[in-house]
C-alpha cells in the first residue's frame, strides 16, 4: 500500500544517516571545537536523547559519521598490479585528510584521543583498524598472486604503510605527495616484491 508506514527498524536507519550527514556538515561549519551532541540534535531537529541513545559520545558520534565519509576511500582496488593500487588508495585518502569536513574532524579526534583512552580505543576499532585490515588483506592478495615474496610476514608492514602516511600528515609540515607516496612504495617494493617484480615501470629501459 502506498501510504504504509516504514518498518521502525527502517526509520532508525534513515534517522542514523540522517544524524552522521548532520553531523558532518556542522562539524565543517563551525568545527570540532564548536561542535555539540545538543547543536547537532538543533540542526537535525530531533531530541538530544535520541541522538545519546545511539552515541554515548561526541568522538563515537564523529567516529562513524567519518567513517561513513570515508567508506569508499577506505577500499583498495584490485587490478592485478599492486603498486598502482595502493598508491590510487594513498592518493584518494592523502586527498580527503586534507579537506573538510574529515581532515580537520579526523585531526581534532586524534587529539581527544590522547587524553581519552574509550575515544583511543573507540578510534582503532571503528577506524584505524578498517585501515590497516583492508591493506593487509590487499597485499596478501599480492603475496599469493606472486607480486609479493612468499616467505615474509606481511603484518607489520602493511601497518607501516598505512602509518607512515599518517604519521607524515598528522604530525609534521611535510606534504603527502605523490613524491612521498612513491618513496613510501619504492621501500616496501624493495622489500618486499619478487625479484622479478620490484622494477617501476617508468624505470624499464632506463
Amino acid at each position: 500500500m502506498p501510504n504504509e508506514p516504514s518498518p521502525p527498524r527502517r526509520r532508525g536507519a534513515v534517522r542514523t544517516e540522517a544524524l552522521l550527514q548532520v553531523t558532518l556538515d556542522l562539524a565543517a561549519e563551525v568545527g570540532y571545537a564548536g561542535l555539540s551532541i545538543e547543536a547537532i540534535a538543533r540542526r537535525a531537529e530531533v531530541g538530544k536523547h535520541t541522538v545519546y541513545r545511539r552515541w554515548p559520545t561526541k568522538a563515537a558520534l564523529l567516529l562513524d559519521a567519518l567513517q561513513r565519509a570515508w567508506a569508499t576511500d577506505l577500499d583498495h582496488r584490485d587490478t592485478g598490479d599492486l603498486r598502482a593500487d595502493l598508491r590510487e588508495q594513498f592518493l584518494r585518502s592523502s586527498s580527503a585528510l586534507t579537506e573538510p569536513p574529515i581532515g580537520p574532524v579526523y585531526r581534532a579526534v586524534i587529539a581527544e584521543a590522547q587524553s581519552d583512552p574509550a575515544a583511543r580505543a573507540t578510534l582503532h576499532e571503528r577506524f584505524l583498524r578498517t585501515v590497516e585490515t583492508s591493506t593487509l588483506e590487499r597485499v596478501t592478495r599480492a603475496q599469493r598472486a606472486g607480486e609479493l615474496r612468499a616467505d615474509v610476514d606481511l603484518t607489520f608492514a602493511a601497518e607501516v604503510l598505512c602509518g607512515a602516511l599518517y604519521y607524515r600528515h598528522l604530525l609534521t609540515p611535510r606534504p603527502v605527495d605523490e613524491a612521498a607516496i612513491d618513496g613510501l612504495l619504492d621501500m616496501f617494493m624493495a622489500a618486499y616484491g619478487s625479484r622479478s617484480r620490484t622494477r617501476r615501470p617508468d624505470a624499464v629501459g632506463g
